[in-house]
């Protein structure tokens, strides 16, 4: 199973999530940032599954807000299909 770390203390946006979990799943790169495109991205993921560890996942909400909110839904649904699996630190 593939590893995907993301670090709240260094994610200074949205943005920033979406490249790093880009670059994780290794999506195409007009992938964009939006929830819409994760959601569609890792529903053409067809890789080996992938865990996904959000460390210091409370700074993020601090600093993202509802960016954060429907991140997290999406990685929470595509771990409700099998793709991932997703722990929030």
């Amino acid at each position: 199973m593939k590893r995907c770390v993301l670090d709240g203390a260094r994610l200074a946006d949205a943005a920033a999530v979406y490249r790093a979990l880009g670059h994780a799943f290794r999506f195409p790169e007009y992938f964009g940032d939006n929830p819409d495109a994760l959601r569609h991205a890792l529903g053409e993921y067809g890789g080996e599954p992938f865990a996904v560890v959000w460390r210091e996942a409370a700074r993020s909400a601090e600093r993202l807000g509802p960016d954060f909110a429907a991140i997290v839904e999406v990685l929470q649904r595509a771990a409700g299909d099998g793709l991932l699996t997703l722990e929030l630190a």
